[in-house]
């Protein structure tokens, strides 16, 4: 159980790491893209922009769920080893994980993430308005581009929400789990 705990504290820092570096890279195609669009003279691109933003928010969600189930999975694992061997071995590191799962640290990003979000919305609805113009490009299927900006806008907030409303008690719910698991006898495999 040991070797388990200390290996789940492993990929819970690589999917920490990983994740940055992923979430980084594609925040900066996404800035680069909307940098060559409105230096280039092709506004309408920014149409783009809103679900270019919700996919790299959404899979930032996904992270931190995985990341709050294996948090879940190894305070579970670590109090199965404190009730056997009678001292918390490495309990300190899930106050450290815990704390960073739901710290400010976390709010804040999620509150940038949002105005972004926000922000890359308005880009995109102003830009599809913009076809509405005479002379404009794409003003013969204006009206096609304002609900495809509009329907992909909406789309991308449902889907955050809801990658957002599903991680509320994950890792509680997986810390559950360990202790119903060991529940039958002590043994993982429930035998």
């Amino acid at each position: 159980m040991i070797d388990e705990c200390r290996d789940v504290g492993n990929r819970i820092s690589a999917l920490t790491t990983s994740g940055d570096r992923i979430l980084t890279a594609g925040s900066t195609v996404i800035a680069l893209l909307a940098t060559v669009a409105v230096g280039g003279g092709k506004g309408y691109l920014l149409m783009w922009l809103p679900l270019g933003v919700s996919v790299v928010t959404v899979y930032a969600l996904f992270l931190n769920n995985l990341t709050r189930a294996l948090v879940g999975y190894k305070i579970g694992l670590e109090k199965e080893i404190e009730k056997r061997a009678g001292l918390p071995l490495i309990a300190w590191q899930s106050r450290i994980n815990v704390r960073a799962g739901s710290s400010h640290h976390v709010k804040s990003m999620l509150f940038m993430a949002g105005a972004v979000y926000a922000g890359s919305a308005g880009l995109g609805l102003s830009q599809a308005l913009h076809t509405l113009e005479p002379g404009a490009w794409g003003h013969e299927r204006a009206w096609l581009y304002i609900v495809l900006t509009s329907v992909s806008t909406l789309a991308g907030t449902v889907v955050a929400a809801y990658c957002l409303w599903i991680q509320r008690g994950t890792r509680k719910a997986t810390e559950r789990r360990v202790r119903d698991m060991f529940a039958d006898g002590g043994r993982a495999d429930g035998s």
